[in-house]
């Protein structure tokens, strides 16, 4: 076919704008162009045609992309431990932070008794009235015996020499007599003996008898302060610098910021302020048989937020929870198996910790896997994802099926029931 250089050629049925054609030769070119046949009106057929197509595909278009619906699921709970962990709220690396109270100025007196003692006795001591019998002077030396007629006598020796003055019968009867002193052989009490008791003498040639009460004698316990009593009172004064730290704790308890709680305390003796040569001593008779000491101390206590140590035990309750799984909101129990116990590196608690684990929603997958599907595909695939159905609202309500867009698809979670999260 022929190719033209311009519009001005094809009508003239020439090449080349150059080139002159003959009228035989453009003739014979003319016939081989086809004239533009006029245009028609359109049919009315096929203008109804159109518009049901265009119809079709808006009602298609709107069947994809009009629909939606709502898909509620409830999450199946299963249970989670329990557990048990030791855990501990104090520096140098503790599970819990913790801050240290310390106090190191404490003192506290003790009072201690005093075991030893140390017997201070005296002999009775009276007067003798010696009786001769015969009428010859006779010598009474120092440590005549004289006692009682008891079966277990009491017995005492004369003090003093004295001569006993002979008796007369001639020319007036005399008894010639003497009074000497006397002391108890024995110390104690039992030697105070009434007037007129002490009538037996070892000689036949004399009578004896007491004019009056001997007196003086005694049996004393002086306390004395051992060795001994001063380590167990030094021993003994932990208990009261215990409730001198437990009056310092309750100080810090007083002025604890809100939310947080004061655990102690650790008491700790440092010194003893009064030596062992001020109490290890014999004490006056009429003394108390006690004596003080003061020791020193440090009190150390740990302040930790309230919400412990629970919180941190539903930490780790957390951290038991399988990757695809979660814990249930409000379903954890905590409880203390072993209560606070306060040493020096901090508080220690034995903690049960237990809940409930839901999965997971996968809502991209669970929603692509729907799309387009009848209802009755929800609720076999939410309970193999561990959901359970609740409910679904398509739009409009008469809608067959799901929407064919994944898109239009909502999944909405249930929150678990607090009855439900308790383990």
């Amino acid at each position: 076919m022929r190719a033209f250089t311009s519009i001005s050629a094809l009508d003239q049925h020439e090449l080349d704008a150059t080139e002159h054609l003959s009228d035989a030769r453009r003739a014979a070119m003319s016939t081989m162009v086809r004239r533009a046949v006029p245009r028609r009106g359109t049919s009315p057929l096929r203008a109804l045609a159109v518009f049901i197509s265009l119809l079709l595909a808006s009602g298609i278009l709107l069947a994809v992309v009009a629909p939606s619906a709502t898909i509620v699921i409830a999450a199946t709970p299963t249970s989670l431990g329990p557990y048990e962990y030791d855990l501990r709220a104090g520096p140098n690396g503790g599970d819990i932070n913790a801050q240290t109270n310390f106090d190191g100025q404490l003192t506290a007196k003790t009072t201690g008794s005093a075991t030893g003692s140390r017997l201070d006795e005296e002999r009775a001591t009276g007067v003798e009235e010696f009786s001769n019998y015969t009428t010859n002077d006779i010598r009474i030396p120092t440590g005549t015996l004289v006692q009682t007629t008891e079966p277990s006598p009491i017995r005492f020796l004369t003090t003093e020499d004295k001569v006993l003055p002979r008796s007369a019968i001639l020319p007036v009867p005399r008894v010639g007599t003497v009074l000497i002193n006397i002391r108890a052989i024995d110390p104690g009490t039992k030697g105070n003996v009434a007037a007129g008791k002490i009538n037996r003498a070892a000689s036949t040639e004399y009578l004896v008898s007491n004019p009056a009460p001997t007196t003086g004698g005694r049996s004393d316990q002086i306390p004395v302060v051992t060795q001994a009593d001063y380590d167990k009172a030094v021993a003994q004064s932990d208990d009261a610098l215990r409730k001198a730290a437990e009056d310092r704790t309750n100080r810090w308890k007083a002025i604890a910021a809100s939310g947080m709680t004061v655990y102690g305390v650790i008491a700790k003796r440092t010194g003893v302020l009064t030596p062992a040569s001020d109490v290890v001593k014999e004490l006056k008779k009429d003394d108390p048989p006690t004596f003080e000491i003061t020791v020193t101390g440090t009190a150390t206590a740990y302040t930790v937020t309230s919400d412990e140590p629970k919180k941190t035990a539903i930490q780790r309750l957390t951290q038991e929870v399988p990757s695809d799984m979660k814990l249930a909101d409000n379903s954890a129990v905590v409880s203390e198996v072993i209560g606070a116990s306060v040493r020096e590196d901090g508080v220690h608690w034995r903690i049960r910790a237990e809940g409930k684990q839901v999965p997971k929603p996968k809502t991209s997958q669970m929603t692509a896997a729907l799309a387009g599907r009848g209802y009755d595909a929800v609720a076999p695939l939410a309970r193999d994802l561990g959901f359970e159905l609740r409910s679904i609202t398509p739009w409009p309500e008469w809608w067959p099926r799901l929407p064919v867009l994944d898109s239009r698809i909502t999944i909405d979670v249930e929150a678990l029931p607090s009855s439900a999260g308790s383990p």
